[in-house]
């Protein structure tokens, strides 16, 4: 990184080499001091060189070195259990989305595919039956339910009638029968009284003539009594009433008969109509030739299409067969992203610091730059060869291309915070002691220190936030021991 001075034409680079600068100001400051201590009889000033604060941009990066890897790995398995045909990639080979990296042979699994859709087709069919024939028969136990308690006050009822009609009938009668009969019991003792009357001789012609006429109507009218019993039975009422009571017993026996049907419907329908256990059964079949028909049409369907890449990028492992019959479930290769690329590395405590998601990186592999972002920082530190620990840091690369080889060792340089327009010194004038951190600077000809507080920093220099200001003249490096209050010459710039 790179010290940025504003000027009044544009920005200047500040500093090139420190090294060069180091050995340098290290001979000048001996031979002055030689010279000096020659001049003062053996009593020592301090040669230091020094250097003023300034205005300037500062950008702060950790630069560092990590791996290339996917971001993106796809461990395939077998779908389905199954004889592989062909294997179509071998370890290192570059594919894209969509191709086919293995391929099945299918006989068997199109028929076991059939032979499930068969089955299905069946369960389908027995269940929808079964159903059909549990609601016919439900509607007939509903419907005996209904009609056989109506039909048994039905015929209660009508019994009821007939019994009514048959107690009128023949109440009927016997009124008919009963009065006929006192009326043919009068005349016969009337008959029986003139009769004995007629045997007596105190009677004269014209009482016998009278008596015998009585006899005669009286002989009539028993005969016409014994008639009107005879045709008593074939009255327009008897009539009716019989013919309404052969109606009630016909119809009775009508009821009689549909009840009895409704009955044996009833008794009939309930071994027809399914329980809650044998519903469970037929749904239970169901759901399995269901199950079976989806897993066998998913195994012929992925056995069909095969195994295809999900995404571009390199086949880095292979352990399928060519020929092989393998279980669902099995590893067959893996394939890692060239698509979605990370550079991992592993940070320091002072690195991870400075570090934060989001931040931008400069990537550099095998001689080609790309842009990145640092997308993952773990939390948690592991010990590495030298027991150090370090943080894992993940920089996913914006705009990857096909000349990035997986595996390979990435340079990068992480830009983690800057300012503009800060007060900024030479990194070599700050010192630091469990005080925390300070520098020297000249007041009249003596060394005077002073703490400060520093912002951020790189290679040459550092942000001062507290402590000094444009105007001091701050002491950057110095022959010998250098202690508050000793005297100090100023060597000329080079």
């Amino acid at each position: 990184m790179k010290f940025m001075k504003k000027g009044t034409k544009g920005v200047k680079v500040v500093g090139k080499s420190k090294k060069t600068r180091v050995i340098i100001i290290a001979v000048v400051v001996i031979l002055l001091f030689l010279l000096l201590k020659g001049c003062s009889g053996g009593e020592v000033t301090t040669m230091v060189t020094t250097a003023y604060a300034e205005k300037g941009d500062l950008e702060e990066s950790v630069s560092t070195s990590g791996v290339v890897q996917a971001e993106e790995v796809k461990v395939f398995f077998a779908p389905t259990s199954g004889k592989l045909a062909n294997i179509n990639v071998a370890a290192g080979d570059v594919v894209q989305k969509g191709d086919v990296l293995i391929a099945y042979d299918s006989t068997k699994l199109e028929s076991d595919f059939k032979q499930a859709s068969l089955q299905q087709a069946k369960s389908d069919a027995g269940y929808n039956s079964a159903v059909a024939d549990s609601e016919d028969n439900q509607a007939k136990l509903k419907e005996a339910n209904t009609n056989i308690p109506v039909l048994e006050q039905q015929i209660a009822d009508n019994k009821a009638y007939l019994k009514d009609l048959q107690s009128k009938l023949g109440q009927s009668q016997r009124d008919t029968s009963n009065a006929l009969a006192k009326e043919a019991y009068e005349i016969q003792e009337e008959l029986e009284r003139l009769q004995k009357e007629l045997k007596t001789d105190s009677l004269d012609a014209d009482a016998i003539a009278k008596k015998e006429k009585r006899i005669q109507k009286l002989q009539s009218e028993l005969s016409r009594n014994a008639y009107l019993q005879q045709i008593a039975g074939s009255s327009d009422y008897v009539v009716e009433m019989e013919e309404e009571i052969a109606n009630v017993q016909e119809l009775i026996a009508e009821y009689e008969s549909y009840k009895a049907e409704m009955e044996s419907q009833k008794n009939g329908s309930k071994t027809g109509v399914m329980d809650s256990y044998d519903k469970i059964t037929y749904e239970a079949d169901k759901e399995l030739a269901d199950i079976a028909y989806s897993e066998a049409q998913s195994a012929y369907y992925a056995s069909k299409s095969g195994i295809c890449a999900e995404f571009g990028g390199v086949v880095t492992e292979v352990s399928a067969v060519e020929g092989a019959t393998v279980s669902e479930g099995m590893q067959l290769l893996t394939l890692e992203s060239t698509e979605q690329v990370k550079v991992s590395f592993s940070a320091s405590k002072q690195d991870v610091a400075k570090l934060e998601v989001g931040q931008s990186a400069e990537v550099t592999i095998s001689g080609n730059t790309y842009n990145g972002t640092v997308s993952k920082i773990n939390r948690m530190a592991t010990m590495n060869s030298s027991n150090t620990p370090m943080v894992g840091v993940e920089v996913h690369i914006d705009n990857p291309d096909d000349k990035i080889i997986l595996g390979l060792d990435a340079k990068l340089t992480v830009n983690t915070r800057s300012v503009q327009d800060a007060l900024i010194i030479p990194v070599e004038a700050i010192n630091a002691d469990r005080d925390g951190d300070f520098l020297y600077v000249v007041e009249n000809g003596i060394a005077v220190r002073k703490p400060v507080v520093c912002g951020i920093a790189n290679d040459t220099h550092t942000e001062i936030l507290e402590g000094v200001t444009e105007q001091d003249q701050i002491i950057l490096t110095y022959i010998g021991t250098l202690e508050e209050g000793m005297a100090v010459a100023v060597m000329p710039e080079m």
